[in-house]
């Protein structure tokens, strides 16, 4: 009878064992890495107005939300106050960063861009507002991307503007996402320095000197 009884309790412990090597294995299965993203190649040339002076460009600005590289998403037909983030895409790093870049290779492509300020050269700064995969209905999103744009100089502000732009998701997933967060900060940026280009920024001319009398013509003698 005890040798009966040992070999239930082996039978038993068997399976027991096995499922606990399975959970041991399961839980050391290597985690696939999650999927990296940027903007990809910038465009070689930037279509618009040449700017008409030197700019400077401000390091852009964002939200304490923007400073990680997590890919945002907002479900507008459900909670539209709500946003979330995707669990096995990310950014190559924050988008803030991705957009500087974005910008400045822009920028340098319609003029001459400064690294450092000066009193007499304008100012441009961007601060983003919001970044995200909009998805106005399961099957339908796109990318937001909203900003504030000043631009000034050592004597104060010349102007500012609110600039928002959308584009479609050809997927409604990360992917598509990021290719939707590409283009509409194209647009965004295409809009910002076609408005810059705008501004009466360049320095006057000075005039040419006059000789004396010139004003009022030459005194006969």
């Amino acid at each position: 009878m005890p040798m009966f009884s040992a070999v239930f309790r082996r039978s038993h412990a068997l399976p027991a064992l096995m499922a606990l090597s399975l959970l041991a294995a399961c839980s050391s299965a290597p985690v696939a890495p999650a999927a990296l993203y940027d903007f990809g190649l910038a465009p070689a040339t930037s279509a618009g107005a040449r700017l008409p002076t030197a700019l400077r460009v401000a390091d852009v600005a964002g939200p304490g939300w923007m400073d990680g590289n997590a890919i945002y998403y907002r479900l507008a037909y459900a909670q539209s106050q709500r946003t979330d983030a995707y669990a096995n895409s990310r950014w190559v790093e924050s988008p803030v960063s991705l957009f500087d870049a974005r910008l400045r290779n822009a920028a340098a492509a319609r003029g001459h861009v400064v690294g450092y300020p000066t009193p007499d050269v304008p100012s441009l700064r961007i601060e983003l507002v919001d970044f995200s995969q909009v998805f106005d209905r399961p099957e339908a999103s796109r990318g937001v991307v909203r900003l504030r744009a000043t631009v000034s100089l050592a004597r104060g502000v010349i102007d500012q503007r609110v600039v928002q732009a959308d584009a479609p998701a050809p997927s409604p997933d990360a992917a598509g996402g990021v290719t939707a967060l590409t283009q509409a900060s194209d647009k965004a940026i295409g809009e910002v320095l076609d408005w810059v280009a705008g501004l009466p920024l360049a320095a006057p001319t000075p005039a040419a000197p006059t000789t004396p009398g010139a004003a009022f013509g030459t005194r006969r003698r």
